[in-house]
């Protein structure tokens, strides 16, 4: 069961150069769809679902050890593009995850990459951040459209509200020994011995 709060609440992220901003608004527990296939409980699943994703295709894509993912339904998400000092002006363009996925070059600062069939990840078309991922094959067995929101595009304070952690890790079977269990065992697993922590990127202090 999700650890999320039960109200509504709202998360905010992007991309590095923050010319593209969005904006996730979700209702409270009693207002989030019910998706048409229960847990292994039987328990009904409500978005958004929170998790990490040891596939390969994804930790090559993001270039990250293990994605994490946000999924919610598409109109729970805004985007909007953003001035390059991060201030959003009146008459900012404003447009919805389907927008997203189907622009061309040079619409909008977005570069989309078709994947695989029926799978569309979207970046920053300027400083490259992976935003997002559709995939449409997932209509077959949801009818509610959903995105996958690339979980470390979320603002810092988002990811530091109470509830915003992963729930479940997915592709188990796809993923990279070690990395396995650094994510399950923590950071001794990797050498046989606590890696040294440092507080910013010199060596000559440790935390």
């Amino acid at each position: 069961m999700s650890s999320l709060s039960q109200d509504a609440l709202t998360l905010y992220g992007g991309c590095d150069c923050t010319g593209i901003r969005f904006t996730i608004s979700i209702p409270a527990l009693v207002s989030r769809p019910v998706l048409p296939y229960p847990d292994l409980s039987g328990a009904e699943i409500r978005p958004p679902q929170i998790f990490l994703d040891h596939c390969n295709k994804c930790r090559r894509v993001s270039g990250a050890l293990v994605q994490g993912w946000l999924t919610c339904p598409q109109d729970w998400v805004e985007w909007a593009i953003k001035s390059t000092s991060g201030e959003e002006s009146p008459n900012a363009t404003k447009f919805n995850t389907v927008d997203l996925i189907r622009a061309k070059l040079g619409e909008l600062p977005v570069v989309n990459y078709a994947s695989s069939e029926r799978v569309t990840p979207s970046f920053c078309g300027n400083c490259g951040t992976h935003l997002a991922y559709v995939f449409e094959g997932r209509k077959e067995k949801n009818p509610i459209p959903m995105v996958d929101i690339v979980l470390g595009s979320l603002d810092t304070e988002s990811l530091e509200m109470p509830g915003v952690r992963p729930e479940r890790q997915f592709y188990w079977n796809s993923g990279v020994e070690w990395i396995k269990r650094l994510v399950t065992e923590g950071d001794f697993s990797v050498r046989g011995e606590k890696l040294p922590r440092h507080p910013d990127g010199s060596r000559m202090e440790v935390v």
